[in-house]
């Protein structure tokens, strides 16, 4: 079975589809699991009751944040779920690398009864983590709309028939003439 991007489940409710992704938000109680899967093109509830898949608790009680999963199950609507009402029910979950924990906290996340508030890291930590920091929706929104642009200037100056040209890094150059 191919891979199906998030973004396009949305076309197959009622069907069977095989998605992969990041782990992005994990909670995992006594009868239900809800996994926040994220790919390039966005997010996908799966939602897994426990006491009808008890052949796949094994594999969640191990997961965690970040950690990369291949997911195959059915899509279906279900009000209740915020992320455009769509979930998949899962029939298998295959483990393709478990994440350490993070080095840094992404995201403020508020205190709760269970949990205390968690801070986000300083800007000096996340940037010494900046691959782990580049995850997160607005710095990937960033980069989407600096590549749209990029993209429509390259596109404008062909058009206008200019040439790209791309010359060695400077300073590769003048080290060979110092040398």
């Amino acid at each position: 079975m191919n891979r199906t991007y998030i973004n396009e489940v949305q076309k197959e409710i009622g069907n069977t589809v095989k998605v992969q992704g990041f782990i992005e938000n994990l909670r995992n109680s006594k009868y239900m699991a809800f996994i926040v899967l994220k790919d390039i093109t966005g997010k996908l509830q799966i939602t897994v009751e426990k006491e009808d898949h008890p052949d796949l608790v094994g594999t969640i009680d191990q997961l965690t944040p970040d950690s990369v999963i291949t997911v195959t199950g059915k899509v279906v609507e279900n009000d209740y779920v915020k992320m455009g009402g769509i979930e998949m029910i899962p029939e298998a979950i295959e483990v393709e690398s478990i994440a350490d924990a993070l080095p840094i906290a992404r995201k403020a996340i508020a205190a709760t009864k269970k949990k205390k508030a968690v801070e986000r890291s300083s800007i000096d930590q996340r940037i010494d983590y900046r691959w782990v920091d580049l995850r997160t929706d607005e710095n990937q929104l960033m980069f989407k709309a600096q590549s749209c642009m990029v993209n429509a200037m390259r596109k404008f100056l062909l058009d206008q028939n200019f040439i790209e040209i791309h010359t060695p890094n400077a300073d590769r150059c003048c080290q060979r003439e110092r040398l």
